[in-house]
């Protein structure tokens, strides 16, 4: 049984938070397939989220537009994603004040770590917290435990949620140890 389904489920309308409180920004449709688990995490915790395309090449004019209005969206957290050079994370990193998760894709060649080593090699008091290639659910979990600082029912559904995982485990390792 995969481990990324089990995350503690909440109903729809049980959100923790009000408002768009973690925004995943993605170059396009296509990218946001490889990140959609951080939405079904999201969703799953009760945090409110929306899903921007913005692109720092194809779009700059929009996506500095974009980094200009965070600020009046309520936007919380920041969960980035792109391939290749991958400077979007990044390029809204170096223009606000709110935590960034940046997660590599696999979209090119180089299977993901042009963008990883990209993200992860930002200068200097300009930081971006990297996940993994295509790690769209540990963003998703990583932005919750950024939340769950200022959401203390948050912090209380990450500790059922780390629970359950530990007894994932302990139920896989007696299921194996009888065979």
């Amino acid at each position: 049984m995969a481990r990324k389904n089990h995350i503690v489920r909440m109903a729809e309308s049980k959100k923790l938070t009000k408002g768009a409180t973690v925004c995943i920004v993605v170059p396009s449709l296509k990218q946001f397939e490889k990140l959609k688990d951080a939405r079904v995490v999201l969703n799953s915790f009760g945090i409110e989220n929306e899903v921007c395309i913005v692109a720092a090449h194809w779009a700059p004019k929009k996506t500095l537009r974009f980094i200009t209005e965070l600020e009046s969206k309520r936007v919380e957290v920041i969960i980035a994603a792109a391939d290749g050079s991958a400077h979007l994370p990044g390029m809204i990193a170096s223009l606000t004040t709110i935590p960034v998760i940046g997660v590599p894709l696999d979209g090119t060649s180089l299977q993901g770590m042009d963008s990883l080593l990209s993200i992860v090699q930002m200068p200097r008091g300009v930081p971006v917290a990297t996940m993994a290639i295509n790690s769209g659910h540990n963003a998703g979990v990583f932005a919750c435990q950024i939340l769950s600082l200022k959401y203390p029912q948050l912090k209380e559904k990450l500790n059922q949620h780390k629970e359950m995982l530990e007894n994932q485990v302990e139920s896989e390792d007696l299921q194996f140890s009888k065979k």
